[in-house]
């Protein structure tokens, strides 16, 4: 009969401890979309190429008001010819896309913290990495 009531209080009770080591699921993002919307710009470093600013202009438009409208600008000394803005898309707190840049296709990541939309570039040539720049930028107006 002990062995019953020990082993019926085990069964019960092994199901609650599991229970309550299951993890909370984490809260989720919110969604900076309407945060990104707006015209951003700040310097980028890398040691392959000089010193720049950066010019992001966020907005939305088409028929829906739903499709991103972007243009990623550079400004330095020697600015590269740069093509126009592919692939944008936001996930959770950060934001992508792919650019041509001079001879380079480049792939551009950044999580918004604090404001500031703080990031990296990575330009392939020829299917190897050439070159990589860090930037911070700042919204200087909104949309």
């Amino acid at each position: 009969m002990a062995k019953t009531l020990v082993l019926a209080v085990s069964l019960v009770t092994f199901p609650l401890a599991a229970i309550a080591q299951t993890p909370a699921p984490s809260p989720m993002r919110p969604d900076i979309s309407p945060q990104l919307i707006g015209i951003w710009e700040g310097p980028y470093q890398s040691e392959a190429v000089g010193p720049g600013t950066l010019k992001l202009t966020v907005a939305k438009g088409g028929v829906d008001n739903k499709e991103w409208q972007v243009t990623l600008d550079i400004m330095s000394d020697q600015p590269p010819q740069a093509g126009p803005v592919r692939n944008f898309a936001v996930a959770a707190d950060s934001v992508s896309w792919e650019q041509t840049v001079g001879d380079y296709e480049c792939t551009s990541k950044a999580t918004l913290v604090a404001g500031v939309l703080k990031g990296t570039a990575e330009c392939t040539q020829g299917g190897a990495l050439a070159l990589t720049a860090g930037f911070l930028l700042e919204k200087k107006k909104p949309a």
